[in-house]
């Protein structure tokens, strides 16, 4: 470690920290459908309302939430949802006399629901994960398939909007030959990993139906390993197939990234850079992550820097968050680095 003095010509750099907004659509909840039926016309709009308010928290608690943490959420008054919620837009509106139907979007005060979260103590992640390659089959046919309906339902937009933002491959793509393997349920992630790349994709997920949509296997393949699980149903239903196959990779990202903003650690590190310009890019990328509470710029010099970071969660939960901001933390025998990826891949041995 080293203690240098802050050079007068950057003092201007070390101004404190201000966070960025999270990633868009993440506090929004799209396509809540809404039915009620009351006395009037304006008493079963105030009653669907209310009830697409509450199936939009619910909604949004899940996408932040572990699935051991679901029987936590907190229950809320009509008058506590509404403090939530900074706005809503309605489409597909239908209405009579008596009853109303419609599709609602939910704008969630970003803010609030942070703050009841850490009220309530639970354990949440805005961490999004790189996206995930979906290659949906149907057994007994050949590979990848665009045009099957189990590869349509993997086209809801409700898809892109959690932790996971999940992609398909395209009609055109260039490994054709690859996605149209018979035996493809069977690839490692070494056959994979050049397709995933050129999605920007982290890890690929095969996940084969039965013709009649009534059972579906998944693998997930990663640098980190493979896994697998199975799904049945008693009826055909791929978009629940669908939805239940993303819960299940979602679920196992949050485990690893939610963070218990309860708990607070310190952490030390030397930070390289080649350029004024590139110490502003790794300062915005820590003010970007929302588990880091504080910055404290210990020393400055032309090519580097000593901060002291307060944060919240564990050390491997703040380098993932660290890396989805394209920041590389390196931590030798508790001496730790922080500089840009790029930096750091142009300059591995």
């Amino acid at each position: 470690m080293f203690r240098l003095p802050i050079l007068a010509a950057v003092m201007a750099l070390t101004a404190e920290l201000t966070f960025a907004a999270p990633a868009p659509g993440l506090f929004t909840v799209v396509g809540v459908k809404v039915e009620a039926a009351a006395e009037s016309a304006i008493s079963a709009r105030d009653m669907a309302m209310a009830q697409g308010r509450g199936a939009a928290w619910t909604r949004l608690f899940r996408r932040l939430t572990a699935t051991a943490n679901w029987r936590t959420q907190p229950k809320l008054d009509e008058a506590g949802l509404e403090r939530l919620i900074r706005g809503f837009e309605v489409a597909n509106e239908r209405r009579s006399t008596t009853r109303y139907l419609a599709d609602v979007t939910f704008h969630f005060n970003a803010d609030a629901v942070r703050a009841l979260l850490r009220q309530s103590n639970n354990s949440y992640t805005e961490t999004r994960s790189p996206p995930v390659l979906v290659i949906p089959i149907i057994t007994g046919k050949p590979g990848y398939d665009a045009a099957t309906p189990w590869a349509a339902a993997w086209k809801n937009p409700a898809l892109q909007q959690g932790v996971i933002p999940f992609v398909l491959p395209t009609a055109a793509d260039a490994d054709s030959g690859l996605l149209a393997r018979p035996n493809l349920a069977q690839a490692g992630w070494d056959a994979l990993s050049g397709l995933a790349r050129r999605y920007n994709a982290g890890a690929v997920i095969i996940a084969t139906a039965s013709e009649d949509g009534k059972t579906v296997q998944m693998v997930e393949l990663s640098p980190m390993g493979r896994i697998a699980a199975s799904f049945a149903y008693a009826q055909s239903a791929l978009p629940s197939a669908a939805d239940a196959v993303a819960a299940k990779a979602e679920d196992a990202w949050k485990a690893r990234n939610s963070v218990d903003f309860a708990t607070r650690s310190h952490l030390v590190a030397d930070v390289q850079f080649d350029s004024l310009q590139d110490w502003a890019k790794i300062r915005s990328g820590l003010a970007a992550i929302r588990s880091v509470a504080d910055v404290d710029v210990i020393g400055l010099a032309l090519h580097e820097a000593e901060v002291d970071l307060t944060y919240s969660g564990r050390a491997d939960q703040l380098r993932e968050a660290l890396a989805q901001q394209r920041l590389e933390l390196r931590d030798m025998d508790g001496q730790y680095t922080l500089q840009l990826a790029a930096v750091s891949a142009a300059t591995a041995p």
